[in-house]
């Protein structure tokens, strides 16, 4: 890769851009066009040709996937568009993921390989955690899925995502009335919620913490209806050679996407991230370089654009945010996000919503 002209900051923010996987792209040009837009316009409005659409490998900037789906929003005044969208279910919009997960013996498996191939699937979005939370009742515990965009994205790509969730997760117990616990979205709600009661049968809360899901913790344990051993040992493998080939063409990708899903538990120094890389540190490092970077320049932009969505899509503590980005102390994050913006966190997140 020729850097030459870029500085090490900036070249590895420009590596940074968030992107989707075109299978998802392709999803949502499809069902655009079935809701009768021309498909030349979804294409123009993408910035996209008809062949790109048929790269499996390719990963496309979501500044453009974004500009798409407010198109065709706006075409159709449809302000539910990606809450609609998400209801469909097709295998293939998650690229082979959905097809790994629908061959799992269990949730937890299917989870555990989207956590694993995560970057397959591009990066608009800090990869799922399970969580334990205390339940509303107290008694007892849930299980948590969280979303966090990487990006300051649409309502309706957030709503397309954990809508997702819901109808793949409904396709994997076959149980089309499968209902989680509580659904919950950062954005404010529309102004008529009884779609959302009605789809997922379940409290549905807008201006949230978080997007994402409450579970009953067994669910990870159900056995899945259409779980095929030697098919999934087969597409596990397949996935861990489209992962080593990510790993060789765009190394920063999979090191972003290991990172992001390490912070919250602890901060992986560069002897981990070679060993997820099945590489020697040398050569990981060698790597980096070839971007006019190192891992520390790596992590630390990592943790800005992490830190910026958070404070911009969330309504979670400073406190909350700092852990979850893998600071000691609080103090250690304000300094280091004042030497990212000029603004203290609290700041930057007013100055956001205004």
């Amino acid at each position: 890769m020729d850097n030459q002209n870029k500085s090490p900051i900036k070249a590895i923010e420009q590596e940074y851009q968030a992107k989707i996987a075109v299978q998802a792209v392709r999803s949502f040009i499809n069902f655009s066009e079935r809701r009768g837009l021309p498909r030349a316009d979804l294409l123009h409005a993408a910035n996209l040709v008809e062949e790109q659409l048929h790269d499996s490998h390719l990963l496309i900037d979501v500044s453009r996937f974004e500009e798409l789906v407010a198109f065709a929003s706006g075409a159709l005044s449809d302000a539910l568009l990606g809450f609609t969208h998400g209801q469909i279910f097709e295998p293939d919009r998650w690229g082979v993921l959905g097809l790994i997960a629908l061959t799992s013996p269990n949730m937890g498996a299917a989870l555990q390989a989207q956590y694993r191939f995560q970057s397959l699937s591009g990066n608009m979005g800090a990869p799922i955690h399970m969580l334990n939370e205390a339940a509303a009742d107290g008694q007892g515990s849930v299980a948590c899925v969280q979303w966090v965009p990487a990006y300051n994205c649409s309502h309706h790509t957030c709503e397309m995502v954990v809508t997702g969730l819901i109808a793949l997760g409904r396709q994997l117990l076959n149980d089309l009335n499968y209902s989680p616990l509580q659904v919950n979205f950062t954005h404010g709600p529309p102004a008529d919620i009884k779609h959302y009661q009605d789809f997922f049968n379940c409290p549905v809360k807008f201006n949230a913490e978080y997007n994402g899901l409450l579970l009953a913790p067994d669910l990870l344990e159900s056995p899945l209806r259409r779980f095929d051993k030697e098919l999934n040992s087969l597409l596990i493998e397949r996935a861990e050679s489209l992962l080593a080939r990510q790993t060789s063409r765009s190394p920063i990708e999979v090191i972003k996407d290991y990172v992001i899903k390490t912070l919250p538990d602890h901060v992986p120094d560069i002897d981990e991230i070679a060993l997820y890389l099945n590489l020697s540190v040398r050569s990981t490092q060698r790597k980096l370089q070839e971007y006019g970077t190192s891992y520390s320049q790596l992590l630390d932009v990592i943790r800005k654009e992490l830190a910026l969505t958070y404070l911009r899509q969330t309504s979670n503590s400073v406190l909350y945010v700092s852990e979850r980005l893998g600071f000691s102390e609080q103090s250690a994050f304000q300094r280091a996000f004042k030497r990212w913006t000029g603004l203290t966190p609290r700041g930057y997140r007013v100055k956001s919503q205004k």
